[in-house]
């Protein structure tokens, strides 16, 4: 196959899967809402479909076990959206999912409301912006989880913890940084500032934990305001970068 014809197709293939995504993750949201709005009209059958969800979730996952070996038996080409590698990491997600909303249905439906765009929105950051992009959005949507979480337990010892974790993710992610990005070869997407703004934003969004630990829960919305602005800051920036 023609080098061209191979990058177009590959090409073909990403953007299938972040539609994919984007799709699956909005019926996972409809879903959800349809379970919530159940569990309050009829709270017994509610639960029974979050049960046998759970269940179904084993199920898919045993098939994309299945079809993966088949995959890679018959030697089918990777570059396809129902490969058995595909399907593998939706079932293992959809099952996690559902056995963490049938433990908690409430809370948790709540959270995913949240999470399953956050988890659209990276993976087409992941695929269509540059590496150091992703690595500067992941810090910020670390930190925000350490935020919500802080907001969720109502602060108290589960906010120094939270804040404790900031501390020593960012210490971790300036020294790999500062090992990774001090030499003149860079490595791919990586520009000559990489490590500058990876170091702000690490170092600014442990400010932001801690000072949800230490002011409390009322003060996480607007602390995470503050991040989704900064991120808003950077993604206009790196997409300018793009052109």
């Amino acid at each position: 196959m023609p080098k061209k014809m191979k990058n177009a197709q590959e090409q073909d293939y990403v953007t299938n899967k972040i539609l994919a995504v984007f799709s699956l993750c909005l019926f996972g949201v409809m879903g959800l809402w349809y379970v919530n709005t159940l569990l309050r009209s009829n709270f017994m059958l509610g639960l029974r479909i979050l049960s046998v969800s759970r269940w179904v979730g084993v199920a898919l996952v045993v098939i994309s076990l299945v079809l993966m070996v088949s995959d890679q038996k018959k030697g089918r080409s990777p570059l396809r959206l129902f490969a058995g590698r595909n399907l593998l990491v939706v079932s293992v997600i959809f099952t996690l999912l559902a056995i963490l909303v049938d433990q908690e249905p409430v809370r948790m439906i709540k959270l995913c409301y949240g999470l399953l765009p956050a988890i659209a929105i990276y993976y087409l950051i992941y695929h269509s912006y540059q590496p150091e992009f992703f690595t500067v959005a992941t810090d910020v949507g670390v930190g925000a989880a350490l935020l919500i979480g802080i907001r969720l337990a109502h602060g108290g010892v589960i906010g120094y913890v939270a804040a404790a974790a900031a501390v020593v993710l960012a210490f971790l992610q300036l020294w790999g940084a500062r090992k990774r990005l001090s030499g003149s070869a860079l490595p791919a997407g990586f520009g000559p500032h990489s490590f500058q703004v990876i170091a702000v934003t690490t170092v600014l969004m442990a400010v932001m934990v801690i000072l949800g630990a230490v002011l409390g829960q009322t003060s996480v919305f607007y602390l995470l305001c503050v991040s989704a602005a900064y991120l808003f800051i950077l993604a206009v920036y790196y997409t300018v970068k793009l052109m």
